[in-house]
């Protein structure tokens, strides 16, 4: 065999080494955030009080993005009643949901002027959708 009909070989572990190469430096494509879930109709009378977006400050009430897995009385820039700061659990699913559907009762003292969801299904489907808000 002559050095001439080794060039297409050659060549071509050339171009594979050099993929190959490329990939391994190659950044993972970046993964777009979770949108959350479209807020039930429901969800209207709290955003006449809540902010609900990323980076947004409070209004009447606490910014509502974020709020899953966060300590109650805790979002930074509001004004909470002591009942609330005194609560201090984290906000799940069902402690949000508890909360929507009675807030007197779940924590009591609290100062939301909100007298809850008209029933558990309602309740459920806010503090889902509460829960999908998340960077």
């Amino acid at each position: 065999m002559t050095v001439a009909s080794h060039r297409p070989f050659a060549a071509a572990v050339i171009v594979g080494l050099a993929v190959a190469a490329g990939a391994a430096f190659a950044q993972p494509a970046a993964q777009p955030a979770a949108q959350p879930a479209a807020a039930p109709a429901d969800f209207a009378v709290c955003s006449a009080c809540h902010e609900s977006t990323a980076g947004a400050g409070p209004s009447l009430g606490p910014n509502l993005f974020g709020i899953g897995g966060r300590k109650a009385g805790s979002a930074p820039g509001y004004d909470y009643s002591d009942a609330m700061k005194a609560y201090g659990q984290p906000w799940t699913a069902d402690t949000l949901q508890a909360f929507i559907l009675d807030p007197a009762k779940a924590v009591p003292g609290n100062k939301m002027d909100y007298p809850g969801a008209s029933d558990a299904a309602t309740a459920k489907a806010i503090a889902d959708y509460l829960m999908s808000l998340k960077g």
